[in-house]
């Protein structure tokens, strides 16, 4: 006999349909992890966007869109600019680390703790998800 996901999905205990051995979930928000040039977040970047703006999660990092073109480090700036805006830190205190030629990035955060972090990333996340965008002012295309 032949059995399909489905069937077998079908055939599972009641404690596994109610969810009772399934792993309880990360807090939601991007990962933050340790690096030797601080703290460490994932972005997913879209250059030459309407308006910069946060966009929520893609999979583990940051969705960002950002005004500026990706030419000439314009795009990298816009989005540090953002972030140190959006996380009420100052420009100086983080920087793109990884991936300047690529949509995904990874920004470091320094002066912060993991937990002001996270924070402030969720803060800024569920800012997000009640006005349905988090804009950085004086940014929009025109």
């Amino acid at each position: 006999m032949i059995l399909s996901p489905r069937s077998v999905a079908l055939r599972r205990s009641p404690a596994t349909l109610s969810g009772e051995d399934r792993p309880t979930p990360q807090a939601a928000g991007p990962r933050v992890y340790h690096d030797g040039d601080g703290l460490c977040v994932g972005v997913r970047v879209s250059p030459s966007a309407p308006r910069t703006e946060l966009r929520g999660l893609h999979g583990d990092r940051l969705k960002v869109a950002v005004n500026a073109p990706p030419e000439d480090n314009r795009a990298n700036k816009e989005l540090e600019e953002a972030l140190a805006g959006w996380l009420g830190m100052g420009r100086h205190q983080l920087r793109v680390l990884k991936g300047h030629a690529s949509r995904d990035k990874v920004v470091a955060f320094t002066g912060s703790d993991e937990a002001v972090l996270r924070g402030r990333l969720e803060a800024a996340l569920e800012k997000f998800q009640v006005r349905g965008d988090v804009s950085l002012g004086g940014s929009q295309g025109s």
